[in-house]
């Protein structure tokens, strides 16, 4: 009686190379990290000390006395300059006196920049100046309370700016670790161009993993915090127009 050879099992076909290996970095992928990563440093510098300046905690605080202002007027998509109050203020910049509470710096041509798109310190600062009864659209000789800076710069304290630049500072930390696997591995958005994002971040040498990690946690949990702070401030609003 003869016996037959057990037969071979099927060997299963082998997942192909470009689903197992990651694409080679990409030189487009690095210069956008560059790119991602100078523009995210611009932007959190600018939200955090921002934010530091409508706090007053650092800078001078002072007064400014409004000589003259002028103002950029939105309507749809169109801007105009002069007097239109019955359109929406795009931006008011006013020239005026800046004298500290100490009395000791006095600046007869400083400039203080307000953003009509802004709201809080900005907006409720262009309620305070503007003026609808004077053709000019401002009040000539106001005082406002302003902090300046080591470059006199003027900024309006208020809350309301310093929640709305902490969300843009921390919302830019998270871009600044996403920028560490774009430089360090060739990362792009797009697919076919360079590793996944998964497979860069695999190839990064553990530092720069952590450091990756831990600037997505940092500016994540701080933009929760600052958007409950700045859903706070605006409920503190409403509650103050009611009561």
């Amino acid at each position: 009686m003869t016996s037959s050879a057990p037969s071979a099992s099927p060997v299963p076909p082998s997942a192909p190379d470009s689903a197992a290996t990651p694409e080679p970095p990409a030189p487009i992928g690095r210069w956008f990290g560059v790119a991602v990563a100078l523009a995210a440093l611009a932007v959190i510098w600018y939200g955090f000390s921002t934010a530091a300046m409508s706090s007053g905690l650092v800078g001078t605080r002072g007064e400014l006395t409004i000589s003259t202002c002028d103002t950029q007027y939105t309507s749809g998509g169109s801007r105009s300059s002069g007097s239109h109050p019955s359109k929406r203020v795009g931006q008011l910049a006013c020239e005026g006196t800046f004298r500290s509470s100490d009395g000791e710096v006095v600046d007869k041509s400083a400039w203080l920049v307000l953003d009509g798109n802004q709201g809080g310190g900005d907006g409720d600062a262009i309620d305070e100046i503007r003026d609808k009864g004077d053709d000019r659209g401002y009040k000539p000789g106001y005082k406002i309370d302003v902090n300046r800076s080591s470059d006199g710069g003027l900024y309006v304290t208020s809350w309301l700016s310093i929640a709305n630049c902490l969300c843009l500072g921390f919302f830019a930390v998270i871009f600044l670790g996403y920028s560490i696997t774009c430089v360090g591995a060739g990362h792009f958005p797009m697919k076919g161009v360079g590793p996944t994002h998964s497979q860069g971040t695999a190839m990064l040498p553990k530092w720069a993993r952590n450091t990756e990690s831990w600037l997505w946690f940092i500016g994540g949990v701080g933009l929760v915090l600052a958007i409950i702070f700045r859903i706070l401030l605006m409920f503190a609003g409403f509650a103050s127009l009611l009561l």
